[in-house]
């Protein structure tokens, strides 16, 4: 992925086993929309460089000069100090609750993911390590997990509190009149909450239910209208 052909950046990727070829990772949607942000970048998926699941981590960058940048918080504002236009807001307080209310969000939802993840997305020489690790962490089997907190259950415990406090991020922090969660300037807690979407679509789980959940809320945040209409059949 690439500014312009003078100032060349590199985003480093998690390979996936289809021929998709197209980002998955939640971190690494939070660099690229960034990059997509300051640089209007409509590139593929495939464009992005992959890296193997074992020996490398991601989001990893290469700036113009060489130099690596790691870690999804890292590298934003290493890019809002290089690229400062156009100007990506970053508050602490409102990101902090925007964390939150995504780790409210997705941990439910991970006995749906999860086993997705390794069913259809990770190349198979990376499925083990990712089985054995999280089976370890939730002390189930995946197939397990998915019968006892997955389909309607992992939903409906996501709804509560998770999408609520999504709500309030995206509707009780505004600094000035304006669509976004801060009001009229695009923040990183925009971009954070757009790269749980665009991981969650690309694993693969039909997100009509958090658009349905705009409508119940009456939301009007562009966040939820555009997600509305990107979960149309």
């Amino acid at each position: 992925m690439t500014a312009n052909n003078d100032n060349e950046i590199i985003l480093y990727d998690l390979a996936r086993r289809d021929d998709i070829n197209e980002s998955w990772s939640f971190n690494v949607w939070k660099t690229r929309l960034i990059l997509n942000y300051k640089f209007d970048l409509r590139a593929p998926g495939n464009t992005t460089q992959h890296l193997g699941w074992l020996k490398y981590t991601v989001p990893t960058i290469r700036l113009p000069d060489g130099t690596f940048v790691r870690d999804s918080a890292v590298i934003a504002e290493t890019l809002e100090t290089l690229f400062p236009s156009p100007k990506l807001i970053f508050d602490p307080a409102t990101q902090a609750k925007a964390e939150h209310a995504i780790t409210a969000s997705a941990m439910p939802l991970s006995a749906i993911f999860i086993p997705r993840i390794a069913r259809d997305v990770l190349i198979e020489t990376s499925v083990p390590l990712w089985r054995a690790a999280r089976e370890k962490t939730f002390g189930m089997t995946f197939e397990e997990l998915e019968v006892a907190r997955g389909g309607k259950k992992a939903w409906k415990a996501a709804a509560e509190p998770g999408f609520r406090l999504l709500h309030a991020v995206l509707t009780e922090h505004k600094w000035t009149d304006g669509p976004f969660v801060m009001g009229r300037e695009v923040s990183y807690g925009d971009l954070m909450i757009v790269a749980l979407i665009e991981s969650l679509k690309r694993i693969g789980e039909n997100l009509r239910r958090l658009a349905v959940l705009g409508h119940a809320f009456e939301c009007k945040d562009p966040l939820f209208l555009w997600l509305s209409d990107s979960c149309q059949d």
